[in-house]
């Protein structure tokens, strides 16, 4: 007498089950991907910020004691350093390689030239993520919008050393969030007599 063996096999609730813990298993992968890059974004953003305040003090290391004691208390919306803000000139010479901008999007120079507008692509190509790392003529760098301030304040007991305090804020709008506004300030002491000292808090 012949016996029938029994063949096994997935039943519909198990191939549902599978299905279901890989699919939760996926999002989660896209959501950890999604907070990474918002964090590298935001180290990004963080590193800039410090590096227009460092550029804006040493700025004034070079200004004479009757300018920093001319400044108004403040706090003073101040230009963000050129060295940030690329704009498209028709007045400068540019050389292979030079990034700049032109209502908010970014261009690299592909041939040297002057006076040669970005949309001629002869001379510029859209710029890469990795190029565009530089302040724009509107203030707007990798994804934010920054402003910087200056606050110029007397030191208590001295009659000549002034504290300068720049303070820098940015406004980013994670993609799926609410915009969020960060804040970095540095402080920084100029003396008639070449006393400087800075602190930084962030």
């Amino acid at each position: 007498m012949r016996q029938h063996r029994k063949q096994a096999a997935f039943s519909i609730i198990d191939v549902m089950m599978g299905a279901t813990i890989l699919v939760v298993g996926l999002m989660g992968l896209i959501q950890a991907v999604t907070i990474g890059s918002e964090m590298l974004a935001t180290a990004r953003r963080q590193t800039l910020a410090a590096q227009i305040l460092d550029q804006e003090i040493e700025n004034l290391r070079f200004e004479t004691w009757s300018t920093i004691d001319g400044y108004a208390a403040g706090p003073t919306t101040i230009t963000i350093d050129s060295r940030f803000r690329q704009a498209w000139s028709s007045a400068t010479a540019y050389a292979i390689g030079d990034v700049v901008s032109s209502s908010n999007v970014w261009y690299t120079c592909t041939a040297a030239h002057t006076n040669k507008a970005v949309s001629n692509a002869s001379y510029w190509r859209r710029a890469t993520a990795a190029e565009a790392g530089i302040m724009s003529d509107t203030n707007v760098a990798q994804g934010a919008t920054y402003a910087l301030t200056r606050t110029v304040a007397d030191v208590t007991g001295a009659t000549d050393l002034r504290e300068v305090t720049f303070t820098l804020t940015w406004t980013a709008t994670p993609s799926g969030l609410n915009a969020r506004t960060y804040t970095r300030t540095k402080s920084a002491y100029f003396g008639k007599y070449g006393l400087n000292l800075t602190l930084q808090r962030s």
